[in-house]
């Protein structure tokens, strides 16, 4: 079995648009007595994963693939969503997101966007995007901590905190994953914990992909223990 890390395609000759978020989540900023780490309740990646949370963003830029993210995290069009159900794709689940359009955008919100990001990007704000959807993926399989070069550097007991990073480093750098292959789950779409956001794939999940035309992802293959 072989497995792939997949990466986001911006698009070769014109960049494919990304979700915005337009209403951040409610959190509060608590600090753990015994890691002495302070940190968002609930975390933002708490919050995508819930499934009863409707995400609200925007889209920038009008032209769109069929996988690309919003706020590092992974959305899709209808069409792949379609397909990750149709071709029973396992792991995958989805959460609801709404769609706003330039039009619903208030002046005081786009001079934040003009202020924060450049007149541009307010006028690259879609008018009419199309549905995405959030996609929710489960941990897959394990990784060879040793040989991909990172390690746990944080593991709090007491608020379930763990972080990763590089030896020598306070974040994980660019790697190259080691999956131990007797640890996968049988995904098709998966993550691995140490590696954040990172997605992962089988060989039949491309042939799926390719087989409906889909875009906005890019696959490289990883090392397999």
């Amino acid at each position: 079995m072989n497995f792939y890390r997949v990466r986001i395609d911006r698009g070769k000759r014109k960049h494919f648009g990304c979700g915005i978020l337009v209403e951040g989540c409610e959190y509060i900023r608590k600090t753990c007595p015994q890691c002495n780490i302070e940190r968002s309740i609930p975390s933002l990646d708490e919050w995508f994963n819930d499934k009863e949370w409707v995400m609200k963003v925007y889209m920038h830029k009008d032209y769109y693939s069929d996988f690309t993210n919003s706020s590092i995290r992974p959305i899709v069009s209808k069409k792949a969503k379609r397909m990750l159900s149709e071709q029973f794709i396992k792991s995958a689940d989805f959460g609801d997101m709404e769609m706003v359009s330039l039009r619903d955008l208030d002046e005081p919100f786009l001079k934040e966007v003009r202020d924060y990001s450049g007149s541009k990007a307010a006028k690259q704000i879609a008018n009419d995007p199309p549905q995405y959807h959030r996609l929710l993926l489960q941990v897959g399989a394990d990784l060879d901590f040793q040989k991909t070069n990172i390690e746990l550097a944080i593991n709090c007991p007491k608020c379930s905190l763990k972080k990763y990073r590089t030896p020598g480093f306070t974040y994980v750098s660019e790697n190259t994953p080691h999956i131990i292959q007797s640890t996968w789950k049988g995904f098709d779409l998966f993550h691995v914990e140490g590696l954040g956001n990172t997605i992962f794939c089988t060989e039949r999940f491309i042939e799926v992909y390719n087989q409906y035309k889909l875009t906005g992802l890019e696959f490289e293959q990883v090392e397999t223990v």
